[in-house]
């Protein structure tokens, strides 16, 4: 039972990055004691949460294996989670093997250099002591302490009360137009109020913000309260190749005060009419599959899925969240608005025939399926890998021309993005070419999978998509709109059951 002073709910108490070497044990050490005591536990629990954290600094430090680069460190941080206090200390040295667990049993001198002791040590006062692996972040001990009602200080209960609703501004009528140059700084603020720092990392540099503007990669969209001269959202429209005319929907958040007054929707409209007046050849999007009412919103647009990448969108850019918890990698529907519906000859895989032939549908684009071409392509062939940034850990293959060395060049750039350990590579295949069937057929073979179509995209013309998946997706947190989308993504699934990926 809580006291009236101890909330539910989640209180950080600090966190702690310092470099791998005991030395910096001391001051982690020091750092734990107050916690025990900010928390009012007794001296014998104070000494007790400081011998787990000395022993698990310590593992964490002696078992880093292999040298320590300029950039490691050891990550300790502090959270009480309702009733609990929760230790976590993270690194990425050498994982954890699990089924070499020693276990210490007291009993003579002789035993006391025993593995396990450390082990014993740790559980010797904690209530729970678990190692986690988190992939490419690396690992963790986490040790909890539970702790009694009403022991967290009223002073950081404060901090962490529930906000009230929001209440919402309603503006007459919002004026939709281009960003103004003195305008960027707040864009910037508005987007940090909305997200934090999970947005795109343009939007957090003003000066390559500003360029991209200029150079026209870019073009910068903002809603206005007319009475209160207030930015009240923006959406941008990114041009990746100024060769194609098919920009990408994106840059897009509203200010939480006017969320209910259908900005979204007027912006995404705004940006629509300027891409048609600008004679692009059409406008896609990238809606998380986190956040199905973004993906009603593209409908609502006009726009329709073309695409599903899979593991594409980065852990930790779709919402605010603790250090120690780990959010794997979220997946998008790719969406499609047509300007040009000029029709066109493409070249689609028999047993993808009626699945792309559905796409073409919901776009509206017209399209004549011929057969390909059996015959292996004999011409030079020409591929780009892209890789992605960082964040993502993927990698985009361009297949610009098929020729008779294309499929090994793809298996081979596939090979070393496995290498690397990426988690997922994205190929995008020239649906105009005759030679494409026959080399769907052979990438195949090497684990790439059907992840739809993408129109007018490379040098105005139609692309197939193909993925392969380096990690574990949680299919069941894959959220989808509509009719359309989950008949694509079940396609998507059915496809790599088949070549067995």
């Amino acid at each position: 039972m809580q006291t009236s002073n101890q909330k539910s709910g989640t209180h950080f108490l600090g966190k702690l990055v310092v470099p791998i070497h005991l030395c910096m044990m001391r001051g982690v050490i020091e750092y734990t004691g107050q916690v025990g005591h900010l928390l009012a536990l007794n001296d014998k629990e104070v000494y007790a949460l400081k011998v787990a954290v000395e022993e698990a600094f310590s593992n964490a430090v002696t078992h880093f294996s292999g040298p320590v680069q300029i950039d490691d460190h050891i990550t300790v941080e502090f959270l009480v989670i309702d009733v609990s206090l929760i230790i976590s200390i993270r690194e990425k040295g050498i994982p954890f093997d699990r089924r070499r667990g020693d276990t210490y049993t007291p009993g003579t001198m002789d035993k006391m250099d025993k593995p396990g002791l450390g082990m014993m040590l740790m559980h010797h006062g904690m209530d729970k002591v678990e190692h986690l692996v988190h992939g490419r972040k690396g690992k963790e001990t986490r040790l909890t302490k539970h702790l009694k009602p009403g022991t967290l200080p009223k002073g950081l209960l404060a901090l962490n009360t529930v906000k009230e609703s929001p209440r919402y501004t309603l503006a007459k009528e919002a004026v939709i137009r281009l960003t103004n140059p003195d305008e960027l700084n707040e864009v910037i603020r508005l987007a940090w109020k909305c997200y934090g720092y999970t947005q795109e990392e343009i939007l957090y540099d003003i000066d390559t913000f500003t360029q991209k503007i200029e150079d026209g990669e870019l073009i910068s969209i903002v809603a206005l309260d007319p009475d209160r001269n207030a930015i009240m959202g923006h959406i941008g429209l990114k041009h990746h190749d100024p060769l194609v005319k098919v920009p990408e929907l994106g840059l897009a958040f509203v200010d939480p005060a006017y969320r209910n007054s259908g900005l979204a929707l007027s912006l995404g409209k705004k940006a629509l009419d300027i891409a048609k007046e600008t004679n692009c050849s059409g406008m896609f999007d990238c809606s998380v599959t986190t956040h199905p009412f973004s993906q009603q919103g593209m409908h609502t647009l006009g726009s329709r899925p073309c695409g599903l990448f899979m593991g594409i969108a980065a852990a930790g850019l779709q919402a605010r969240q603790l250090a120690t918890s780990t959010q794997e990698k979220g997946s998008v529907v790719n969406h499609y608005y047509a300007f040009d519906r000029s029709p066109r000859t493409v070249f689609v895989p028999a047993h993808h025939q009626d699945m792309v032939n559905d796409i073409y549908g919901w776009l509206e684009l017209p399209r004549l399926f011929e057969p390909g071409d059996p015959t292996p392509a004999k011409g030079p062939s020409s591929i780009s890998v892209f890789p992605m940034p960082a964040e993502h850990n993927a990698a985009f293959i361009i297949v610009h021309t098929i020729g008779k060395d294309t499929a090994s060049e793809v298996a081979t750039a596939l090979a070393d993005c496995k290498r690397k350990r990426m988690d997922a590579v994205y190929s995008f295949l020239p649906l105009e070419s005759s030679h494409l069937p026959l080399l769907v057929d052979q990438l195949e073979k090497t684990g790439l999978s059907f992840a739809g179509i993408m129109p007018h995209i490379h040098n105005g013309e139609d692309r197939l998509l193909m993925q392969y998946i380096n990690i574990p997706i949680n299919h069941e947190a894959i959220k989808l709109y509509g009719d359309m989308t989950p008949k694509l993504f079940t396609y998507i699934l059915g496809e790599q059951d088949r070549i067995g990926t």
